[in-house]
């Protein structure tokens, strides 16, 4: 049967900027995904798409892996599942279209992800994004779990300032506005954090010695967007099937003021491209 968000965590959504939907993932399917995903590691690491980095050893070999669900039908069942369209239709309140898909192994010295909004890279217009990060093992601020600003998407898109990269994070980041303030998160397997596409968030670096933070996130739009940035030529509905859109070549939701971001990782479409991340 297919869950079913409620009328309370559809106003905290809207009023928040985010959700957290405990145990929306069973257990055994929490670890599936991880094991899916551990296979096609293995097997990234045996054909040397993924390559060890000398600076960061480790950052490097447990890279993000994105958008495998277009060639991996056993990770798109299990990843693009009703349960997992339902919640999305919930939130933008209209049939959900999937943009993209990313894992996070977040090993241990993995670098945080500085404050960001998902849709200044996602690009869906006119309205936005809702992003489901699923947790796939237990996650707090040490082990690089998520945090958020609750309220902050009510302020629009922002315009993220370039930064020095350094051990502790990477690539744009967002100032906080005045009066709004950081919120961590700490979940179990199975928990599905739902974010807005205009909420500001990031994530913690990872500090300890021996624990990864494994998660998976889908970036999906309603079927009224009009153009998307990413994919926008293969997003899926809730059967699979592909849908297009026309590309948002002003992906900052059509904001000409804001320049353009782009994604990195290693992807089943576009492996080892741009700067910004997204989570």
């Amino acid at each position: 049967m297919t869950k079913i968000v409620s009328a309370e965590d559809r106003r905290f959504f809207e009023e928040n900027g985010y959700v957290v939907l405990r145990h929306w993932v069973s257990a055994e399917d929490a670890q599936q995904i991880n094991q899916e995903f551990h296979k096609l590691w293995m097997d990234l690491i045996r054909e040397g798409t993924i390559v060890q980095e000398e600076d960061r050893p480790l950052e490097s070999v447990f890279p993000r892996l994105r958008d495998y669900h277009f060639t991996r039908p056993e990770i798109a069942g299990l990843i693009l599942s009703d349960d997992m369209f339902a919640a999305a239709e919930a939130l933008l309140g209209e049939p959900a279209l999937a943009i993209s898909t990313s894992y996070y192994f977040k090993g241990p010295g993995t670098r945080g992800l500085p404050a960001h909004q998902d849709n200044y890279s996602v690009g869906a217009a006119p309205k936005t994004t809702c992003s489901l990060w699923t947790c796939l093992s237990a996650s707090q601020p040490r082990n690089g779990g998520l945090y958020v600003v609750p309220g902050s998407h009510k302020l629009g898109l922002l315009e993220p300032e370039p930064i020095e990269e350094s051990e502790a994070e990477y690539g744009e980041k967002l100032s906080l506005p005045e009066g709004y303030e950081k919120l961590p998160l700490e979940t179990n397997p199975g928990d599905v954090v739902a974010l807005h596409g205009n909420l500001v968030h990031g994530s913690y670096a990872n500090v300890t010695k021996n624990r990864f933070r494994q998660a998976h996130v889908t970036h999906f739009t309603g079927t009224s967007a009009e153009r998307v940035a990413l994919n926008h030529h293969a997003l899926l509905d809730r059967s699979g099937s592909k849908v297009r859109r026309r590309l948002n070549v002003r992906p900052k939701a059509g904001n000409p003021t804001l320049k353009k971001a782009v994604w990195s990782g290693v992807g089943g479409s576009k492996p080892w491209e741009g700067s910004q991340d997204v989570e």
